[in-house]
C-alpha cells in the first residue's frame, strides 16, 4: 500500500516535469508570441534568459487615451492588485498573486499614441522569483490581449 502511494506520487512529478518541459505548462517566452508583437521599439525592460517573463507590443486602432482609460477596470476583473498609474506617461504597473504559492508577479503596461490615429501598447508580465512560471505570464498576457479588444 505505502509503495503504491509513493509510485503514484512519483508518476505525477514525472507527468508534471514533463508538461513543464514540453507541454502547456512550459515557460513563457517571447517566442510564444508572433514577431510583429516584439518590434526592439519596447521601451519595457528586456527579459531576462529565464523562461518567466514576457515582453511584447501591439498596435490598436483606438486613441491611446481610450485605452488608458479601460486598463483599470480590465486588469481589476482579471485579478489585478496593487495597481499603480503614472497618467501623465500612460502608464499602469500591477502585481498579481498566484493564489495557491502566493509568487507575485509584475505587469506593467505603457500606451503610446501612433503617429496618424490609433495606439501602441508595450507589455511586460515577468515572475518576480523563480526560473519557470510554468507559462503564467503567457496565459495572462493571451488573456489581457483578448480582453482589452473585447472591452475596446
Amino acid at each position: 500500500m505505502k509503495f503504491s502511494r509513493i509510485l503514484l506520487g512519483l508518476l505525477i512529478i514525472g507527468t508534471l516535469i514533463l508538461l513543464n518541459v514540453a507541454g502547456p505548462l512550459k515557460g513563457s517566452s517571447n517566442a510564444d508570441f508572433s514577431d510583429e508583437l516584439q518590434p526592439a521599439a519596447n521601451p519595457l525592460p528586456a527579459c531576462s534568459g529565464s523562461p518567466n517573463c514576457v515582453r511584447i507590443t501591439t498596435e490598436l486602432n483606438v486613441d491611446s487615451r481610450t485605452v488608458y482609460d479601460s486598463l483599470p477596470r480590465l486588469l481589476k476583473e482579471m485579478g489585478a492588485e496593487d495597481l499603480e498609474q503614472h497618467s501623465q506617461s500612460l502608464q499602469r504597473n500591477a502585481v498579481f498573486r498566484i493564489p495557491l504559492m502566493g509568487f507575485h508577479d509584475d505587469f506593467r503596461i505603457i500606451v503610446e499614441p501612433k503617429q496618424n490615429s490609433g495606439s501602441v501598447v508595450h507589455i511586460s508580465s515577468r515572475s518576480r522569483t523563480g526560473h519557470s512560471d510554468l507559462g503564467v505570464n503567457r496565459r495572462r498576457v493571451n488573456s489581457f490581449l483578448s480582453n482589452l479588444n473585447n472591452h475596446l
